[in-house]
Formats: C-alpha cells, sequence, structure tokens
C-alpha cells in the first residue's frame, strides 16, 4: 500500500516545517527521511504506481528509526529477498528504532525481536499473523504499540497515528499537535475495534459446528435455546460449546452477540434507525445489555458509532442551486 510508505513520510518530513510555513516563522526540520527498497530497485504498489527509492538497503549503514511498509505477500518478499531481515536486525542492534504499518509487522516478526511481546496489525490479517507467529501474542484492538525501541501499528492510517506519536516521543507533544493541525489528523486514537469485523474470519473444519453457525445465522433474531441447539447436532452443550469455540475462537453465545452487533452496525451506518429500535429488531428486549454488549465489542457507544460512519447530506452552494 503506496500509503503506508508515503503517509508516514509526509508526518516526518513535515515536522518543523508545514506549522512554520503556515505561521510565517523560520523551519526548523527535525528529520532526514529516505525510502529504501531491498536492491534500488523501483517498488511496485498495489496500486500499480511504481515507487523509486533513493537507495537499496546496503547503502544505508545506520539509521535512527526504521519504518517498515505494509508487506502482505512474505513469502514471495524472504524469497526475493533473503538478506532483508539479517539487515533489519542489523540495523536493530546497531541501535536502530524500529517499527512496522499494518502487515508490515510480519517482517518485523520474522526477525524474532517480537517474540514474547505483543503485536497488533490490520484486523483482517491476525489469523494468518497467529498461525505463522505463534511466539508472538496479538492484541489486535491496540491501534499501535509501543516496545521502547520496537513499534507496530494497525491497519493503513494507523501507520499515520504511530508517526504522529513517535513525532511526540522525539519532538515532543507541541510538534505533534503542530503536526496533526496542520495535516488535519486527529491525536489519540487508541483502537481499531470500531473499524473492525467481529464476526471470526475462519471457517470451520468441525462439520456440526460449520452446520451449527450456519442455523445461528440463520435464526440469529430468535432466541436460541443452546442446549436444543446442541441436541440438533447429536452433541452435548458442553460439547457443542468447546468444539464450536475451538474451531471458530468464540461460544455459540458469542457468535449470537457478534452477530447482532454486526446486524446493528450496519443499521446505524443507514442512518434510518435509532438505536432502541435495533436493538428490538436483532433479537433483542434489554436495550441496555445490548448497550453494553455493543461498546464493549466496538469500542463506542451506538450514537458515537453513528455519527462517525452513518452518511451525512452536503447541502449545494446557493449558485450550485
Amino acid at each position: 500500500m503506496a500509503t503506508t510508505i508515503f503517509g508516514p513520510m509526509d508526518i516526518f518530513n513535515q515536522a518543523g516545517r508545514l506549522w512554520e510555513r503556515v505561521n510565517k516563522s523560520p523551519q526548523a526540520p527535525f528529520f532526514d527521511v529516505a525510502i529504501a527498497s531491498a536492491d534500488g530497485q523501483p517498488i511496485q504498489c498495489l496500486n500499480k504506481v511504481r515507487i523509486q527509492p533513493h537507495s537499496g538497503i546496503e547503502a544505508i549503514e545506520q539509521t535512527d528509526l526504521l519504518i517498515i511498509a505494509s508487506a502482505t505477500y512474505i513469502e514471495e518478499i524472504l524469497q526475493k529477498s533473503p538478506g532483508l531481515v539479517p539487515w533489519i536486525r542489523r540495523q536493530y542492534d546497531r541501535g536502530a528504532q524500529v517499527a512496522s504499518i499494518c502487515t508490515g509487522v510480519f517482517l518485523l516478526a520474522e526477525t524474532g525481536l517480537l517474540d514474547g511481546k505483543a503485536a497488533t496489525l490490520h484486523w483482517g490479517f491476525t489469523e494468518a499473523f497467529r498461525r505463522r507467529y505463534p511466539r508472538v501474542p496479538l492484541e489486535p484492538d491496540r491501534m499501535f504499540i509501543d516496545h521502547g525501541r520496537l513499534y507496530c501499528s494497525a491497519g493503513v492510517n494507523a501507520g499515520m497515528d504511530l508517526a504522529l506519536y513517535l513525532v511526540e516521543k522525539f519532538c515532543g507533544r507541541r510538534t505533534a499537535v503542530e503536526s496533526a493541525k496542520t495535516m488535519i489528523l486527529d491525536l489519540g486514537r487508541e483502537r481499531q475495534s470500531p473499524y473492525s469485523s467481529v464476526l471470526p474470519s475462519r471457517d470451520p473444519v468441525d462439520p456440526p459446528v460449520a452446520q451449527a453457525r450456519k442455523w445461528i445465522e440463520a435464526h440469529y433474531t430468535e432466541a436460541i435455546d443452546y442446549d436444543r441447539l446442541a441436541g440438533k447436532f447429536r452433541m452435548s452443550r458442553r460439547s457443542l460449546e468447546r468444539r464450536f469455540k475451538q474451531a471458530t475462537g468464540t461460544t455459540p453465545l458469542g457468535y449470537l452477540q457478534q452477530l447482532r452487533v454486526e446486524t446493528a452496525k450496519r443499521l446505524l451506518e443507514e442512518g434510518t434507525r435509532n438505536f432502541d429500535e435495533i436493538t428490538y429488531q436483532v433479537g433483542y428486549e434489554d436495550i441496555p445489555f445490548f448497550r453494553k454488549v455493543f461498546i464493549r465489542l466496538t469500542g463506542l457507544r451506538p450514537r458515537e458509532y453513528q455519527q462517525r460512519f452513518a452518511g451525512y447530506s452536503v447541502k449545494p452552494l446557493p449558485e450550485d442551486i
């Protein structure tokens, strides 16, 4: 993703420059930023744009801060650039601080530097990361994580959150606030749960569990008797809950709550119903209880979620009428 390169780069480059330029005061840049590729050759981004780096990695003897952009196709990267992981590790050993953005954490994890340390990344890649790096505990709701000299961040724009955080860490709060104001960015976002799907991404390989999940999806607005549901698939309730959680990461009740919250999110985004109406529509009668479930799974109150994600109308200017 080109944004994971240019977004943070622009934030670092403007620190000490843009605020001063706007306010007609002397510029005093804090960072000298360069783009490096594994071999110095152009980088092909997902949007088909080719980026010409300033150099290859071997031309860089030492750096204070190393930012790893998104790196989804980790096997292909490691095959084409076997020297990349040792170089990152060498930079860290020489004192560099190392940060990853989005799926760049795959490459950071390959160094072993994250073993035993919490990590985060875009919510859509958590299962693949867990399978490949079982020694790295994930905290997928975090927007970014600071381990002192190691950092990782969630999806694309979270890289800009991390960059602003690093501006504050290295240059002070005042500079970070000025950077956020001039680039029209928010400071202090901590969670990515409002943006993520709460439904488990993995497909159950246990056939009865897969059938039970489909049954819940077809009847999620109804009151579900889990003993009868288990009997429907010839097992005890305890066995169903154990196998369901092993296959999906949550219990049948947890999955039902996730389904109802995802439906509520979609209805709030449409902006035509209030939360009380939505509560009854998804199968709850206890509005305060569902509100607590919604907040727990999204990190936002229903009104806050609707204000952030519902569509809005734009009034035309007089000359456009």
